[in-house]
């Protein structure tokens, strides 16, 4: 099976990875810019297309491009033949492929014709648009004239602040003066004058077209559209769903010269605001443009950095060049409540008061009685059980990165109300929240689901129970105890003890199934994650939060850990439950219905398999956890990713065991298996972890790493921590040495600044 080194390679001085071979899928890249009133996405894929979209401030989404239908071709006017910068989709095969992956561009380039030509794409940090930049250099002894096709088919089609559809009702027009096509959705439906989208070349607009049906033919393929038989646009626009947006470019290049030529994707309110963005745009301003991006992701690359050794430098590569990206795009598609609060207690490490402020936006969510809806912007008020549990995770890992109780007091309203509370106030009212929402054995109700989306039941099982939910509850409930004492809220720290004591009783009392605990206890007595079941007998997260909240003695937790490695691992990682469902179970709900071994029916679900990492480090399984990692990361030796399909470069959500797809990841980008895998790798296997007194070294390493170092700022200083695990301990730390000096204990110094050496031995 094929890995990363059939396909390309990581280039540390670069920084970035560089494919030269067809990849087993489209491999993807993400681009954004700020945070803020039109904050846009754009994916881009190694042949050139991807998906775009713009939400505003309120929540408003319109998708400004969908996949598969956004290319670049170049045509030479003499021979009339057509090739793409990756070779595809056009049919003509190039020469020195290259798609080039950076933090804050995309760079493909190729040979064709005694051509070569580089096709960059980035998004700008304060404009909702993609910019392509086309350098073409005639290798030829005479002189080209060679003619550039940008081509987009708008989508513009998206969700209100408040999740309403908006559909997509287009037009187009070619506007000369504005060098390229307006597409407008003339919906009612749209909250806003911005459900427009266009493109327009910078310096040399020669035609362009508005509709798909007049650049392809009849088969509407993309592969061989019209400009192949020596058609060209005369700037007709058009109306209906299949709205695009063509340009084209004439270059006249004298041998041995390049030409370059700049293209703009965006969204907008109207013509005139694209011809400003055109009037000040050269492309110098657009290289400063791109030299932003590039000192931002620079920056957040700096917040640390890891070498695990020469057998691990493509996953080192991973984390010190990818992965801060991957974090940062979460604030702007953000997903969910409980998706950003996780994506926030990891981001705190890269830069504590950007995920800050995300972290005190997605407190607007919560319910004045407590209760959290799952997402804002837009707004979809259902409710999951777990949503109050995050908030008790992330708030104190943030206050421990940063050593500021003051988030506490940060005042943020609550949904839809004019009741405002501090971050503290939120927290108690979703501990409380959870402790009073019970079912008949006094654990947490669950609703819609728990942090398993598909445990959704048939709406004739009943009320049910949610071991997993009350498990982090109750971690909750020894964060909310801490953090009470620190300010000294003596009322909320007794209150917690005792809804903790009373919790762990009740879950060891009826959740305990002899080897492991249940998943979930329904209103008829069914255990769902039982022994005593035929199909998915263990779901393998209650296991893990059974150690991550402690309510599990050491013999239980050694038991139901060892019942997870036992009964739910598997060679591309961990089933989420074991073994997969065959037949729909109306108590269990969709996860049931679904494909049995794929995502959570049975597939090798890795955001779950982070907390299995956790509890691993818990209990002081240093082998357990790194393999665990290492079937998490892309090109595992169990899964290369000739077999995964997945980008060297990207978590993914899952991998599924079915046999026709064995392997192939699910979800890569969008998933908090990345925020998890980033943070227990710095702070539980590398040990550098955040601590309200202090940087706490206390590794968990492989001994088959005997050598590892990581640089990690933390409150202003930057740490350069050596590890020396020669000896193979492997877990804590027996000496340390900062700054020539030993360190008693285990915590390092707080210094306001500077690079301090720190050398630890295992």
């Amino acid at each position: 099976m094929k890995n990363i080194q059939d396909y390309g390679r990581f280039i540390a001085e670069e920084g970035c990875f560089e494919l030269t071979q067809d990849p087993p899928r489209k491999w993807r890249n993400f681009h954004y810019n700020d945070v803020g009133e039109h904050e846009f996405l754009w994916e881009v894929s190694n042949i050139g297309d991807g998906q775009g979209f713009v939400r505003d401030a309120d929540g408003n989404i319109c998708r400004i491009i969908s996949w598969d239908c956004t290319y670049l071709y170049l045509r030479d006017e003499d021979s009339g033949e057509v090739f793409c910068p990756w070779g595809e989709p056009a049919p003509m095969p190039v020469e020195n492929r290259k798609c080039r992956y950076y933090a804050a561009k995309t760079e493909v380039s190729s040979d064709c014709l005694d051509l070569h030509v580089n096709h960059r794409t980035f998004v700008p940090r304060n404009l909702p648009a993609a910019i392509w930049t086309v350098n073409v250099k005639n290798r030829s002894d005479k002189p080209r004239r060679i003619s550039l096709f940008a081509y987009t088919g708008f989508d513009l089609s998206g969700l209100t602040a408040d999740s309403e559809y908006v559909n997509a009702i287009n037009s187009s027009e070619v506007i000369p003066e504005m060098g390229g096509v307006l597409v407008t959705n003339r919906s009612s439906k749209a909250r806003t004058d911005r459900y427009k989208g266009y493109i327009f070349s910078l310096n040399r607009f020669t035609a362009g077209c508005g509709y798909r049906d007049r650049f392809t033919r009849n088969d509407f393929s993309l592969n061989t559209p019209k400009i192949h038989f020596g058609w060209s646009p005369n700037n007709e626009g058009g109306f209906g769903s299949d709205c695009a947006g063509l340009v084209q470019v004439i270059l006249d290049i004298p041998p041995g010269e390049t030409l370059r030529e700049d293209f703009l994707i965006g969204q907008c309110a109207n013509a005139d605001e694209v011809k400003d963005i055109r009037k000040n745009l050269t492309p110098e301003k657009i290289d400063e443009m791109l030299a932003e991006q590039e000192a931002i992701q620079a920056e957040r690359q700096q917040a640390f950095t890891v070498d695990l050794g020469e057998e691990h430098t493509n996953r080192s590569s991973l984390i010190n060049m990818f992965v801060k990206k991957n974090l940062a795009y979460y604030l702007i598609e953000g997903v969910g409540f409980r998706d950003c609060m996780q994506n926030d207690f990891a981001g705190a490490l890269i830069n504590p008061k950007q995920y800050t402020d995300n972290l005190l936006y997605q407190f607007n969510l919560q319910n004045t009685d407590g209760s959290y809806s799952v997402r804002y912007r837009p707004l979809r008020r259902q409710q999951y059980s777990d949503q109050p549990t995050w908030p008790m995770l992330t708030v104190p890992g943030m206050i421990d990165e940063t050593g500021d109780l003051s988030l506490l007091e940060q005042k943020v309203p609550f949904l839809e109300s004019n009741e405002t509370g501090t971050v503290w106030e939120h927290m108690v009212r979703g501990m409380r929240y959870l402790t009073e929402d019970l079912g008949a054995n006094g654990l947490c109700d669950q609703r819609y689901a728990d942090w398993n989306d598909g445990l959704e039941a048939h709406e004739a099982a009943g009320d049910r129970e949610s071991i997993m939910v009350t498990q982090q509850l109750c971690y909750g409930l020894t964060q909310m105890e801490r953090m009470a004492g620190m300010i000294g809220d003596t009322t909320i720290q007794q209150e917690a003890r005792q809804h903790y004591d009373e919790f762990k009783q009740r879950l060891n009392n009826v959740a305990w199934d002899g080897r492991w605990y249940v998943r979930t206890i329904c209103g008829d007595g069914y255990h769902i994650g039982s022994n005593a079941n035929k199909e998915a007998k263990i779901f393998m997260n209650t296991q893990s939060w059974a150690v991550i909240s402690s309510i599990a003695d050491e013999e239980r937790a050694k038991s139901c850990m060892d019942a997870v490695e036992e009964l739910s691992k598997h060679d591309i990682g961990y089933r989420i439950c074991a073994p997969p469902f065959t037949e729909f179970d109306r108590r269990v709900g969709q996860v049931s219905d679904g494909i049995p071994g794929h995502i959570e029916n049975g597939g090798c679900y890795c955001h779950g398999a982070t907390f299995k990492m956790y509890a691993d480090c818990l209990l002081g399984r240093p082998e357990t956890a790194w393999e665990t990692w290492m079937k998490l990361a892309p090109d595992s030796p169990w899964n290369p990713v000739g077999q995964s399909r997945v980008e060297p470069f990207a978590f993914t959500n899952s991998y599924t065991t079915v046999e026709s797809a064995y392997g192939q990841a699910g979800y890569p980008w969008r998933t908090g298996t990345a925020g998890w895998m980033t943070s227990l790798l710095v702070e539980r296997i590398l040990g550098a972890r955040r601590n309200f007194d202090g940087l706490l070294i206390d590794p968990c390493l492989t001994k088959t790493i005997p050598q590892a170092s990581i640089q990690r700022t933390f409150r202003g200083a930057t740490y350069n921590i050596s590890l020396d695990n020669s000896a193979g301990r492997c877990i804590g730390a027996s000496s340390i040495i900062c700054d020539g000096q030993k360190i008693d204990g285990n915590v390092l110094p707080i210094f306001p600044d500077g690079e301090h050496n720190v050398q630890v031995i295992i």
